[in-house]
């Protein structure tokens, strides 16, 4: 008997028995489908973190003030003009601004919103630094310039219908904050998630008339001269930062991070929860291994006297155990086919769903490695869990095998 007959003879079993080869092929198939499932959108969180950890991203630091809510919002946890001016001063820091953050009420032909406003000192060399920070340029149309007062940038969904208003806005439409009209001059490209794509930046004077001239900065970006000392860089400046606001070390109400340091604990905790995920996805596995051994030994159970007429006329014990093995095979392999398909298939769908509400970051990635390897990997476990099965049937007697009832 060779290949091609003993695959046709497994196939047939398994088709005799329909209901628990389809039992046996689901519980694989459903762990299959969540490991696809959750390493496909680890990828793409995987693939956000790389294009952040790019080159220009290494010599990048923040400062902010330790506090609830978002930066900027709780005036009492703010840095102010003396702290931006001692991270200036810091050896080995190349450039540092200060960034405003707060909430006005923007309005489009009477759709009114109340939207995070956000501001800077905007020089050339400024506005480089908040792009390179956000990993993401303005287009269309331009950033805001030094003699901008009254103009405004708008996050990417603005761009887009009911998304932020009922209709779409473009260069030269005006939107009002707090009842003051403002041109819009361009548009943030999209960063992959709702809160950054609805943004509004205005100038800082802008800002400071706004909401008031005693605003303070939610956060300082910096840049230092030296990437290979970004790390000293940052303990000079929380030195003079904490000497600054009169505190001792290790009661600091603020906190220096390098990007680096931020992609690191990004892609640790992201770790955590896949590997966490994946772990309870190959329990599932596990136990779909199980359920295959277990109808693997009733398939033995139930063919007992056709074994020994196999073997009664020829059939040796390396083709009874290659058999069985075979059998457990397919069963491994059709439900690895179906699993990474119908993951690929609910990945795709969630994806598409998640970028249509603008969490465009959280999309998954797929590559030829993901689908091949779980192939292998469920046709492997398929494989293992009849391997001890197939060795009992191999050593069956022929005279025991055909007096079994």
């Amino acid at each position: 008997m060779d290949l091609i007959e003993m695959t046709k003879y497994a196939k047939t079993n398994l088709l005799m028995r329909k209901t628990r080869t389809f039992l046996t092929l689901l519980s694989i198939f459903i762990g299959i489908a969540t490991i696809f499932i959750f390493i496909s959108f680890g990828l793409g969180l995987y693939s956000y973190i790389q294009e952040l950890a790019g080159e220009s991203s290494l010599d990048k630091f923040i400062v902010q003030a330790r506090g609830t809510g978002a930066p900027g919002l709780d005036q009492t946890f703010a840095l102010d003009e003396s702290d931006l001016k001692e991270v200036e001063k810091t050896l080995g820091v190349k450039q540092a601004l200060g960034f405003y953050a707060g909430v006005s009420e923007v309005e489009h032909k009477r759709e009114k919103k109340f939207i995070f406003v956000s501001s800077w000192e905007t020089t050339n060399e400024n506005n480089e630094l908040i792009e390179a920070a956000f990993g993401v340029g303005v287009n269309p149309g331009r950033q805001l310039r030094k003699n901008d007062a009254g103009k405004v940038v708008l996050g990417h969904n603005y761009q887009l219908p009911n998304k932020i208003f009922e209709k779409p806005l473009g260069i030269g439409d005006k939107i009002k904050i707090n009842d003051e009209d403002f041109p819009i001059v361009g548009f943030y490209e999209s960063v992959g998630n709702p809160q950054d794509d609805s943004n509004v930046y205005i100038p800082e004077e802008d800002f400071k008339r706004l909401l008031g001239e005693d605003q303070k900065f939610g956060m300082i970006f910096g840049q230092v001269h030296n990437a290979d000392e970004v790390s000293n860089v940052v303990e000079r400046i929380q030195k003079n930062v904490r000497k600054n606001r009169n505190l001792d070390e290790g009661k600091e109400d603020f906190f220096v991070q390098t990007y680096e340091e931020l992609i690191e604990q990004f892609g640790a905790v992201l770790n955590i929860v896949i590997g966490f995920i994946i772990v309870i996805a190959l329990i599932s596995v596990l136990v779909s291994a199980i359920n295959t051994a277990n109808t693997m030994v009733t398939s033995v159970l139930e063919r007992t006297k056709d074994i020994g007429v196999m073997k009664a006329i020829g059939a040796t014990r390396r083709m009874i155990r290659s058999m069985f093995l075979i059998e457990s095979g397919m069963v491994g392999l059709i439900a690895g086919l179906f699993g990474v398909f119908f993951g690929w298939a609910v990945s795709a769908l969630f994806g598409t769903v998640l970028t249509a509400l603008g969490w465009s970051f959280l999309a998954p990635k797929f590559n030829a490695i993901l689908f091949i390897s779980l192939v292998i990997f469920s046709t492997v476990i398929g494989v293992i869990s009849g391997v001890t099965v197939a060795i009992q049937a191999s050593l069956l007697k022929p005279v025991d095998a055909l007096r079994y009832e």
